[in-house]
């Protein structure tokens, strides 16, 4: 039987060096040694088994879990390993089908963002969950640590890409004579994707529900701070039109972009509204329509 050296066997598989003489410490595979210039030399068989530990590891086993499968396991033992690898497929498949819709979203909301600024519409702003971790109210910027958030945190940010940056200005602060300017910020996720990726609503998140809202898309410098002068474009609309603020002013952090030699972000503006006049004539657009598709 002809027999190969440790160099040719890793061209022919395509295995490092090192990987070979991993799988032969965990006797995977036995090479005869050479007597006399004591190079290894691998069988046919050696190689089968070689293939055999990489299909394994494809399939998603650890190192460990393969050099057992691949020497030491039974049908039932088999089968049972490859049912559980196989939901885990499942789950990828589903993930990575709503990771490519949201990055479909995401572009649609960014080809978008530059035209609506200073543009307005009524719509209903989507059902999410938020985890607000700084506060800045009392000119100091106040932190929540991680352990604080008890699991909060890591449970929104192990789901990026499909949670968002946020910021809140609540409407009691909005009423407030003082100048002063009072904000939170934080991280949210659609209802929408937490159902479908199974995203915990923990203690320390807060729900918050659909409301009727005015939307548009505002632009602002990369490092410029969130102040009363973002806003008046959105209150002369409302009060062109009749409407007042009802309930907290929320924003969506969109993207910070290169534009004209400068950095400047792009973020969402959901202002929850209601008429001031009854009955309310609430506009319906085709191009409202649109938009409740791609930013809701």
């Amino acid at each position: 039987m002809q027999r190969y050296l440790i160099g040719e066997v890793s061209k022919m598989v395509d295995v490092p060096v090192e990987t070979i003489r991993f799988l032969e410490q965990k006797g995977l595979i036995t090479p005869e040694k050479n007597r006399e210039n004591g190079y290894r030399s691998y069988s046919v068989w050696d190689i089968n088994r070689i293939l055999d530990y990489q299909k394994f590891r494809q399939i998603g086993f650890s190192s460990k879990e393969t050099v057992s499968l691949v020497s030491d396991c039974d049908l039932p033992t088999l089968l049972e390993q490859l049912d559980g690898k196989k939901q885990d497929a499942a789950y990828l498949a589903h993930y990575y089908q709503a990771k490519a819709l949201k990055m479909k979203n995401f572009q649609s909301v960014l080809s978008h963002a530059e035209q609506l600024v200073g543009e307005y519409y009524i719509l209903n702003r989507p059902e999410n969950y938020s985890l607000f971790t700084r506060s800045y109210g009392t000119k100091r910027l106040e932190l929540s640590s991680v352990k604080a958030t008890e699991g909060g945190f890591a449970e929104m940010t192990r789901h990026y890409p499909f949670v968002e940056h946020i910021f809140r200005i609540k409407e009691d602060w909005m009423r407030q004579s003082s100048t002063q300017t009072q904000a939170q910020w934080g991280f949210t996720v659609k209802k929408y994707w937490a159902d479908r990726l199974g995203i915990q609503l923990l203690p320390k998140m807060e729900h918050l529900r659909a409301v009727t809202a005015l939307f548009t898309v505002i632009r602002i410098g990369a490092q410029e701070y969130f102040t009363p002068a973002v806003l008046e474009g959105a209150m002369a609309y409302m009060s062109e039109h009749r409407y007042e603020l009802n309930g907290d002013i929320l924003g969506i952090y969109i993207a910070t972009v290169r534009e004209q030699g400068c950095n400047v972000r792009y973020l969402e503006l959901w202002i929850p509204i209601r008429a001031l006049d009854t009955p309310a004539l609430v506009p319906s657009t085709d191009q409202a329509t649109r938009l409740k598709q791609i930013f809701v």
